[in-house]
């Protein structure tokens, strides 16, 4: 569901900043008055309890476990000789058999006075009739709802984020920013001598832009290069609303290896995109 959009790009403060401010993508939030939100880094992956129906079983496993135990096997070693087998036994196969061939016979001479009887009446196959065509309206019904709510949550889809870098760390030299999405996808940005002195400057460098999921979900960020490659690693979670873009910015104007990840500053706020404000004259289900 997710889209990468061309290459990462570093805008510079100066004339770059001015075609941003054109475009309203990278406009500073707080000329628009938008609500900047603080995210926290974290060192660990937030816990976060996927399958709540298995709280039953935590709370109970000792009962559960000595449920389990008496499951196990004990074998035990008795002789048991075969005995010869009696005729009568024998001849109860054979009278099973035989009421199941009279059980059919009757059976089919059920059927068959049944569907005699209804197809020699006009009006049962009138309401047959009936019934069918109010079961094939209800599948159209059923069809056309499905349709509205595939083009709902499909087509409608307007949910996106955006990874933004800026500052320069107080120690260390980063060569490289790595972000790991819920689903697994990575996005590399890569920093040379240039970008990491434009972003000294106030430069900005995108990391990562595609569509989200409207959920709560947990980011992988990784810092990579001198000093940084064992501590800069950390998580940070967040809840991309639907149908905004949603900027999340790193700030590593104070960020030093000794104090690890968590030394960054990160902030979210939020942008309407121009595709969800045509959609909103359109009459939503």
């Amino acid at each position: 569901m997710r889209r990468r959009f061309g290459t990462l790009a570093v805008h510079l403060f100066g004339a770059a900043l001015s075609a941003a401010l054109a475009a309203g993508f990278l406009v500073p939030p707080a000329a628009r008055g938008d609500t900047v939100t603080t995210v926290s880094v974290e060192r660990e992956r937030p816990v976060r309890e996927k399958l709540p129906t298995l709280r039953f079983l935590r709370a109970n496993r000792d009962f559960i476990r000595s449920r389990f135990d008496r499951l196990r096997a004990e074998p035990r070693v008795t002789a048991a000789p075969a005995a010869p087998i009696e005729p009568r036994f024998l001849a109860y196969r054979q009278m099973l058999a035989d009421v199941a061939a009279g059980r059919d016979s009757v059976t089919r001479a059920f059927d068959t006075r049944e569907r005699a009887g209804m197809f020699t009446n006009v009006r049962d196959l009138d309401e047959l009739e009936r019934d069918l065509d109010q079961i094939e309206r209800q599948l159209d019904l059923q069809r056309a709802r499905l349709e509205v709510l595939q083009a709902d949550f499909a087509g409608r889809q307007r949910t996106e984020l955006d990874v933004v870098v800026t500052g320069a760390p107080l120690a260390g030299r980063v060569d490289s920013i790595a972000v790991t999405l819920e689903d697994g996808s990575r996005t590399v940005a890569a920093l040379d001598s240039t970008q990491r002195e434009s972003m000294k400057h106030g430069g900005a460098l995108e990391v990562f832009r595609g569509l989200a999921e409207p959920r709560e979900q947990t980011l992988e960020v990784a810092l990579v290069g001198q000093g940084w490659t064992a501590a800069g690693h950390g998580f940070i979670t967040l809840d991309p609303e639907r149908d905004w873009l949603t900027f999340l910015k790193l700030d590593l104007s104070q960020a030093a290896p000794a104090r690890g990840i968590g030394s960054l500053t990160a902030g979210t706020w939020k942008l309407e995109t121009e595709s969800t404000a045509a959609d909103a004259d359109r009459t939503h289900p």
